[in-house]
């Protein structure tokens, strides 16, 4: 497995699949990309993962498998790598809000938290403002470096 940094022409592919995985992607631009890795297999991005750095804080977001490559171990890859990428840059904490993957993140080491317990620049992402629903279970790792 291949874990790649994302490049601008990417950015279709990837919303291509957090669309079919049903995650939003409406903000994502070019600039999110220098902070996005892909699994790429024969031209065909199988998963996706990105941060959005916000001082010593990083919202991790868009970890995404194609259903037809799930059950692999790509979605651990792909948050490990995020989550050293993450500690390289010294950041303290990563954020997420999710629907679907709780168990997934608890098993990570992630802790449940308030969604108002966030710091004002977490809570000021687009994710947090509109993408999300006010539903999504908020959860935070704190990372050692």
């Amino acid at each position: 497995m291949n874990i790649l940094l994302a490049s601008s022409g990417d950015e279709p592919w990837i919303k291509q699949l957090l669309t079919l995985c049903g995650l939003p992607h409406e903000d994502l631009t070019p600039e999110h990309l220098g902070h996005f890795w892909i699994i790429k297999e024969k031209g065909e991005i199988l998963g996706s993962v990105g941060l959005e750095i916000h001082g010593r804080s990083a919202l991790l977001r868009s970890l995404a498998v194609n259903p037809r490559f799930r059950k692999r171990g790509f979605a651990s890859e792909l948050a490990k790598k995020a989550e050293d990428y993450a500690a390289s840059l010294h950041i303290q904490n990563l954020y997420l809000l999710t629907m679907t993957a709780e168990s997934f993140f608890r098993k990570r080491g992630y802790q449940k938290i308030e969604r108002n317990s966030t710091p004002p620049e977490i809570q000021g992402t687009t994710e947090f403002q509109s993408l999300c629903p006010a539903s999504s279970v908020c959860m935070v790792k704190a990372l050692s470096f």
